[in-house]
C-alpha cells in the first residue's frame, strides 16, 4: 500500500483491474484499504481484500461506497 498521507484520488468502479490497491470509505466515513479482487463487468460490485483480512469483502455501488486509488 501507498505510505501514510500519499494522495488520493476517486474513481469509477468499471476502473478497476484485479490487485489495485484501494481506499474505501461511506458517507465519509473509513471503511480500510486493501486491493480488488475481483469486479463485475458493468462495475456495479467489486470484492475487496481488505488490509489484515484473510477473505474478500463484497461492495455495492448502490450502498454509496466511495472507492479511491493513489494519485
Amino acid at each position: 500500500m501507498k505510505a501514510k498521507g500519499q494522495q488520493w484520488r476517486r474513481v469509477s468502479w468499471n476502473a478497476l483491474p484485479m490487485g489495485q490497491p484501494v481506499r474505501l470509505s461511506q458517507h465519509g466515513l473509513p471503511i480500510g484499504t486493501g486491493f480488488v479482487d475481483a469486479s463485475t463487468p458493468d462495475g456495479s460490485i467489486i470484492w475487496v481484500v481488505l488490509d489484515g483480512w484473510h477473505e474478500r469483502r463484497m461492495f455495492l455501488k448502490e450502498d454509496y461506497v466511495q472507492v479511491e486509488i493513489a494519485a
